[in-house]
């Protein structure tokens, strides 16, 4: 995001260094556009309302879960495959 200053009585571009850690704590803001619930269909605005959702249905997103565990399966149900076993 550009952030624009006062210098010498003009409004220029602020110059940034590399972002530097600071003691101050502050906010992370994360975009998050609202959508209808597929199972109550009440409109959800926020992480935590859409957590609650999933957990009240017993649901879960598969974009929620590691990729590793994905990649893990894949891995064992070749590997199955190729000895003739059954996978489950």
């Amino acid at each position: 995001m550009t952030v624009y200053v006062y210098r010498d009585g003009k409004i220029v571009t602020k110059l940034r260094r590399k972002q530097e850690a600071t003691l101050f704590p502050t906010p992370r803001v994360s975009r998050f556009d609202a959508f209808e619930s597929p199972v109550t269909g009440e409109n959800i605005s926020s992480w935590r309302q859409r957590e609650r959702d999933m957990n009240a249905a017993d649901a879960v997103d598969r974009r929620d879960i590691p990729k590793s565990a994905f990649e893990n399966r894949r891995r064992i149900v070749d590997r199955n495959g190729r000895t003739g076993k059954a996978g489950s």
